[in-house]
């Protein structure tokens, strides 16, 4: 096995709602060399865990050697969302959270990331609303912040696609402004930002690294700017490859990662044939040893960037 840590997302194949599935695919990251991962199962939605499942998980992930790096939450839906102008179904949200938090304690995470939609064409309509909204998100985040901290776990929020550049921004520079570092910091999703961000893939990680505690490392093609009104075209760009295969340049996601407070390893936000079976089982391996050496050669290239930043002092 490597010597070099490494994380890709449990959900790399599909995201079915079955025991069986998730444990296979746990099974196979451990066969491709891979020592910690990202617990994306159920990331969206309204499912809860219960204690008897986040024992099963922390089981699981010791019978094959694998550490619980990270928990990708779910923000929730219609009946619970902690954005919700409804109190009941805004506490319903936050207690829906607070089960992803609990479950990230149960498997030993110290972050988990955390989706933010934000209703922008409501917003272009009715700033007022845009108002409305945020004081509904304060709310849920004060009464997240203690219980969080209590359970050492550290709340990531990702950028998203469809959602333009300056609402994004707004939503950073807000959050940032109220909470502070040791309960709230971000995730960059380097597929995301290579589309909603066409002017500049690495903005986020120049205004926000200080707050960099989570990644979701992928690469894309891209997409043509004039499509960014195009949700399904947005969507379909969202390809979820392994680095170094697209139109990203790591060396400067590097500088970024190594000049942060993200623990190492970073975190592989990877499809492979999702959602399909691969032929044969040896296949799948492969594949995922490929992806797990190109995680090694990242973590190589953030060691020799955070050699460079202590000789500059």
């Amino acid at each position: 096995m490597s010597m070099l840590a490494t994380s890709v997302n449990t959900d790399y194949n599909n995201d079915l709602h079955s025991w069986e599935e998730t444990e296979r695919q746990l099974r196979c990251i451990a066969e491709a060399g891979f020592t910690h991962t990202q617990w994306i199962h159920d990331w969206e939605g309204e499912y809860l865990y219960s204690p008897s499942e986040m024992r099963q998980a922390r089981a699981a992930l010791d019978f094959y050697g694998l550490k619980g790096h990270t928990v990708h939450a779910t923000e929730g839906r219609a009946r619970k969302n902690y954005t919700s102008s409804n109190p009941y179904l805004r506490q319903a949200g936050v207690d829906l959270v607070k089960n992803r938090i609990d479950f990230c304690a149960a498997i030993g995470a110290g972050a988990m990331v955390l989706h933010m939609q934000l209703p922008f064409r409501e917003f272009l309509k009715n700033r007022d609303y845009q108002e409305e909204y945020y004081a509904q998100v304060y709310r849920s985040f004060d009464e997240l912040q203690p219980y969080a901290r209590a359970a050492g776990v550290r709340i990531a929020l990702e950028n998203l696609l469809i959602t333009p550049r300056e609402f994004q921004i707004d939503k950073f520079e807000r959050m940032f402004r109220r909470y502070d570092s040791d309960f709230l910091g971000m995730c960059f999703d380097s597929g995301h930002a290579s589309i909603m961000f066409p002017g500049n893939y690495y903005e986020l990680l120049e205004r926000y690294s200080d707050r960099l505690i989570v990644t979701h490392l992928q690469d894309t093609d891209s997409l043509d700017p004039a499509l960014l009104g195009d949700d399904r075209a947005v969507c379909r760009a969202d390809v979820h490859r392994p680095p170094f295969t697209g139109v990203l340049d790591w060396s400067k996601i590097a500088f970024w990662v190594a000049r942060s407070p993200v623990e190492m390893p970073a975190d592989f936000e990877i499809g492979l044939r999702y959602g399909s079976s691969f032929p044969t089982r040896g296949e799948e391996i492969r594949a995922l040893q490929d992806v797990r050496e190109k995680a090694e050669r990242f973590h190589r290239m953030v060691l020799e960037e955070k050699e460079k930043a202590a000789r500059e002092g």
